[in-house]
């Protein structure tokens, strides 16, 4: 019986694996959006950035930390928004197990 069990289990691990394949290419074709004054980012949902947009009047040499502040916050709003996406998803196929490395 155990060797019963085990075939189940193997071929569970498969539709799992191939449920795992189609949520990741599903999050890639997501896009993901952050921003902050003056600044968009946009991520896919496999974590790849996208655009970038900068509005011409932040481009000023004499304050380079605000343009690096600016991109910062942007970009950091649209990878939690990914990784949320992402989590959200998994967590139907994972039944909620929280299972690290997955994103």
């Amino acid at each position: 019986m155990i060797f019963g069990n085990m075939g189940e289990m193997m071929k569970m691990a498969r539709d799992m694996q191939g449920q795992m394949k189609k949520i990741k290419e599903d999050l890639a074709k997501e896009i993901f959006e952050g921003s902050a004054p003056g600044v968009v980012v946009k991520i896919s949902g496999d974590m790849e950035l996208k655009e970038l947009s900068i509005e011409p009047q932040l481009v000023n040499p004499n304050d380079v930390a605000k343009l690096e502040k600016q991109v910062g916050e942007a970009a950091k709003k649209a990878l939690k928004l990914a990784k949320d996406g992402a989590a959200k998803k998994l967590k139907g196929l994972t039944g909620g197990l929280g299972l690290p490395g997955m994103f």
